[in-house]
């Protein structure tokens, strides 16, 4: 079985996630599309070294700030990764049991649902490449607000790839990217017990979406910016501040950081900043991940919930 939490930036996916693998003696496979990058540790809410120490950890920190990772490429490489590990658990007798986690829902509908029915073109996309390198990403906006204007409201502006990304659908197959991501996730089978499994997977996935209160999820991102840029944010932007173009450091934090760095923003605005892009990209994670089929949601007060979840569906659910 593949448990997979998903929900919004400074929920506590990362606790959780420990504490489903400490449960049930699993392994963890991130997909948070960032935590993927060397270099960018606490910027990244990375797990930390003793974290990593309380259970195995999988694509996290393995890639240069400068490599293109797709989210086809990660479900391709994490489903073959899930195999060997579920056919290993297997044979030692121990629980078929994986933990994947990550606020970056485009990678875990990909792992969970794939994308073999979302159109490509490459030649759609290197004409709007080209129009992004000519004109900057606000004509690409309005675009997607005139084609998919339900799409717009959860891609983050400031990601010319995922903008890229759905504008090439919508120009390639006449639909939208939201019509075709939601026939995608239809192909799943929604059990009445809460877990699910898609065409193509053999394993069931049991989807945990840790949610809370808005005050108590916008105090938690209010601490956790202080608290990582107390642990050194400021001297990690200023280390890769000379590779601010490549599309890793286009994450909520670095573009405050470097004004701070070149001096022309002074650290409490910056800090400010940070604590408001957080939360406006935490309500468009939370719209996407609601708009997923088969998320049993959690109250992220009540995390022992979700280890009951677990347990009763090893009790009584599929295998």
């Amino acid at each position: 079985m593949l448990i997979s939490i998903v929900g919004p930036t400074a929920v506590g996916k990362t606790g959780l996630s420990l504490a489903l693998a400490q449960a049930f003696n699993a392994e963890i496979v991130s997909a948070d599309s960032r935590q993927f990058y060397r270099g960018i540790a606490i910027g990244t809410a990375q797990p930390s070294a003793e974290e990593r120490a309380l259970a195995p950890h999988h694509f996290v920190d393995f890639l240069s700030l400068d490599e293109e990772y797709s989210a086809g490429r990660f479900a391709s490489e994490a489903i073959e990764w899930l195999q060997g590990y579920f056919e290993r658990r297997s044979a030692q007798g121990l629980p078929r049991v994986a933990i994947l986690v990550g606020g970056s829902g485009l990678y875990t509908q990909a792992v969970q649902d794939g994308f073999d029915d979302i159109p490509a073109d490459p030649k759609v996309r290197a004409a709007l490449n080209a129009q992004h390198a000519a004109e900057g990403l606000a004509p690409l906006l309005e675009e997607l607000e005139q084609l998919d204007p339900e799409h717009r409201k959860m891609v983050d502006p400031s990601n010319p790839h995922r903008v890229i990304r759905a504008l090439e659908v919508c120009r390639t197959s006449g639909q939208t990217y939201t019509a075709l991501r939601k026939q995608q996730s239809e192909r799943r089978h929604c059990h009445p017990g809460g877990w699910s499994r898609s065409s193509g997977r053999p394993w069931d996935t049991l989807t945990i979406g840790l949610g809370a209160p808005r005050s108590f999820l916008h105090d938690r991102i209010n601490a956790r910016a202080l608290h990582m840029v107390d642990s050194g944010w400021l001297e990690e932007a200023r280390a890769v501040i000379h590779m601010r173009h490549v599309n890793a450091l286009r994450t909520v934090g670095y573009p405050a950081l470097f004004e701070v760095v070149e001096g022309t923003m002074d650290m409490d605005t910056a800090i400010r900043r940070i604590q408001e892009t957080t939360r406006q990209f935490a309500r468009r994670q939370l719209t996407w991940f609601h708009r997923q089929s088969c998320v049993q949601w959690v109250d992220a007060r009540q995390p022992e919930r979700a280890v009951s979840l677990v347990h009763d569906f090893l009790r009584h659910g599929s295998l």
